[in-house]
């Protein structure tokens, strides 16, 4: 049984976390907005919020995936050994979640990766696919650049070149999983994106060539 009361949360002490736990289990939004604020704070994690992760893989809806992953990207290592049967359920539910999502896809496959703990990858693919911006230096000549997916070039101030997306037959690893993934559920901007995020890029500068998954991971 956990004893709440000797743990913290954003606000203080989590004696009122329960409670919204059983709100939000039956699709209370409310109830989700106050367990985001006080468990994942700007991104910040507590003890109650690594109490509360058993409750959330019990709860196995997309909210309680998304703050559980919200949560162990903040956690320390520790958590992950403690909370290991619930964060392999969260996994396994997010894996059922991906192909029934839409609105949020790409946060749910970053979220499948922070869960089997690869959580730099995770983070500097979904910042492109958000964003459809990545911004590198040269490994050459240093000079920064911009790659842009959705225009399909790398650019810097004074000029740009295409962009050559990577085909994902010829990757492994978690490079091949995404963009097979995506694709398969029908995340065409997801999968283009990834694309680019693996591919290769000539740098408008001194027309270097370069992966650009290289230089972000």
């Amino acid at each position: 049984m956990t004893d709440w009361s000797v743990l913290h949360h954003a606000y203080g002490t989590a004696e009122d976390i329960p409670a919204l736990l059983d709100r939000a289990a039956t699709d209370d939004q409310e109830a989700w907005s106050e367990l985001w604020s006080a468990l994942c704070h700007q991104g910040s994690s507590y003890t109650a919020s690594y109490a509360a992760l058993p409750h959330l893989a019990e709860i196995g809806s997309l909210d309680a995936v998304l703050l559980a992953v919200g949560i162990v990207a903040d956690g320390p290592d520790e958590v992950r050994t403690e909370h290991a049967a619930a964060i392999a359920t969260l996994g396994t539910r997010a894996n059922e979640l991906l192909p029934v999502t839409d609105d949020g896809y790409e946060y749910l496959l970053e979220g499948v990766l922070v869960l089997e703990g690869l959580l730099h990858q995770a983070d500097a693919m979904a910042w492109g696919v958000a964003e459809e911006e990545y911004e590198i230096e040269c490994p050459e000549c240093d000079t920064p650049m911009f790659i842009l997916p959705a225009e399909g070039i790398s650019k810097t101030v004074e000029a740009e070149r295409p962009l050559r997306p990577a085909d994902p037959t010829t990757l492994d690893g978690v490079g091949r999983r995404v963009c097979e993934t995506a694709a398969a559920h029908g995340q065409d901007k997801v999968a283009r994106v990834l694309g680019y995020f693996f591919g290769q890029a000539t740098c408008p500068a001194c027309d270097a060539e370069l992966t650009v998954s290289d230089e972000l991971l």
